[in-house]
């Protein structure tokens, strides 16, 4: 039996939307609840793509209690069967668990080895993360952002 097709969104964010986000915020006469949805909306999308350009997969919306949108694109079904499993002391999330993730920033190729995880480190000023393989099993914590990336970019190639 073939497996199911995967489905993705465009979750792609340009700096022009952004750009005419905040015009329109800006826009908007201030002190009103129209302001303040205008900033949230505009904060949901500058979000969205500083996690998609530091690289980090996780399922950041919930649509409508029927399905997870990671930060790639790829579309997860609630109550989906985990297609990666083990790794119980990872704190992954129904996205992690699924298989299809395509790269980011450029929303290339399809991966297995991605960033699912990050912390910042006041004391040093920088983000670490965390990235796992879902075929090998394999995983960092709290690395720089270079070796993160290395370790996915070499378990892409290795696993992938």
């Amino acid at each position: 039996m073939p497996k199911a097709k995967k489905k993705y969104l465009d979750v792609s964010v340009a700096p022009e939307l952004l750009i005419e986000l905040k015009q329109k915020q800006n826009d908007t006469p201030g002190g009103t609840m129209e302001k303040y949805g205008r900033f949230k909306n505009w904060l949901r999308y500058a979000n969205l793509k500083g996690w998609q350009e530091q690289k980090w997969h996780w399922g950041y919306v919930n649509y409508a209690g029927r399905e997870w949108h990671c930060t790639c694109g790829l579309v997860i079904p609630m109550g989906a069967k985990a297609e990666v499993g083990g790794l119980a002391q990872l704190d992954l999330d129904a996205a992690h668990r699924a298989r299809g993730h395509r790269s980011l920033p450029d929303f290339g190729e399809v991966v297995v080895a991605f960033i699912y995880d990050y912390k910042w480190m006041e004391e040093r000023g920088v983000y670490y993360y965390d990235a796992f393989c879902q075929v090998c099993g394999d995983y960092v914590l709290e690395r720089p952002g270079r070796q993160a990336d290395m370790f996915a970019d070499i378990h892409n190639i290795s696993c992938g």
